[in-house]
Formats: C-alpha cells, structure tokens, sequence
C-alpha cells in the first residue's frame, strides 16, 4: 500500500489507533509503532482498546517500551467524526468493539471475514502485523529510532512464536531490517521471561 495515501486521509483529524479488546504484544506493538510512524508524519494519535491487557508480560511490555494505550472506558470524549485506524484487527470481527468513530482505515495481518469499505486497507497475510507496520518506515524512509525497532521485533517474535508459526518470507525480512535497529539483548531478556 502507499503510505502516503494513508498520511493524506488522516492528516487534520483527530486519529484513534484501536486494537482488538485484548491486545496482545502484536496488536500493541504494532499500534505503537504505526503511532511513531505516523507522529514522525505530523499526525498525533492515541492508542485505544475495549477489554483487558490480561498477561502481566504484556503489561511489562507496555512499560518497558513506555506505550501508552487507554481503554475506551477513558475516552468519553470519542467523536463519530474522530478518524479509527484498526490496527491487528478488522470491523465486525467477534474480537473488536465498535466505538463511536469512523473506522477509516485497516492495518491487518489476518483474513477478511467480514468485508468492510475502509477508505484505506492494507490486508497482507503474513505472520505479525508488526511486519507490515516496519515496512511503513522503509517505504517511507523514515529513520526508527531503537525503542520502536525493539518494540516490533518483540511483537513480530511472540505473534510467530520465535518463527515457528505463520511465519513469512515478508517477516523474515522485516526481522532482518529490526533487528539491525533493535536491541536485541532486551528482546531476549524479555522473551525468556515470559
């Protein structure tokens, strides 16, 4: 997809990055990284979900990154013209609340169950949706700093299970690419506490 498009159709609005109720290191790192992107292109977002963060190394991870996500329940002033992306998850899935925005846009690693008319889709089959949200910064060339870089790899590695699930060629890559930026010694403290 070009990134671009995607810049254009939120700049100006105010933008939510939603999860699915029960993110995941994936899910939430994915959003996290899609939010860096997307501040290094003028465009300030929060990250929101409806459920739980329920693992405490999911929570750990969220402080170790310092990835701020709010539950929606701390959002009272939610818009329906506030712009969604959905990030690792689509509209009208079992596993997604719909909140009171427009669901503008889709950032997903999963197959379509149910077709939505997003004004943006990026809908790519591979092993993590961190893998897609890294290849946001090398289309665009926008330098990823460290914390960012660690944050995708980590997700990409738990949503693979190490790359023994689902894994790509695609994720194979992007693991290249992270992994240079990364640091790899906390990813490897943080997935053997697990």
């Amino acid at each position: 997809m070009d990134w671009r498009r995607l810049i254009d159709l939120l700049k100006g609005h105010v933008v939510y990055l939603q999860t699915h109720n029960f993110p995941d290191p994936d899910a939430l790192a994915a959003a996290f990284g899609m939010q860096v992107f997307l501040n290094a292109n003028g465009i300030t977002s929060t990250i929101c979900y409806a459920g739980n963060v329920e693992k405490n190394s999911t929570k750990r991870m969220m402080e170790e990154f310092g990835i701020k996500a709010v539950n929606i329940d701390q959002l009272p002033h939610m818009a329906k013209e506030d712009y969604i992306v959905t990030i690792d998850a689509q509209k009208y899935n079992s596993n997604i609340t719909d909140f009171v925005g427009r669901e503008v846009a889709c950032i997903d690693h999963h197959p379509t169950l149910t077709p939505c008319a997003y004004e943006y889709s990026d809908i790519r089959i591979c092993g993590a949706c961190c893998s897609i949200v890294a290849s946001y910064f090398i289309d665009s060339d926008t330098t990823m700093d460290a914390n960012t870089a660690t944050a995708l790899l980590y997700g990409l590695k738990m949503d693979t299970d190490s790359f023994n699930r689902g894994v790509t060629d695609f994720d194979i890559s992007m693991f290249a690419y992270l992994h240079k930026i990364a640091d790899n010694q906390k990813i490897t403290t943080m997935y053997n506490n697990n």
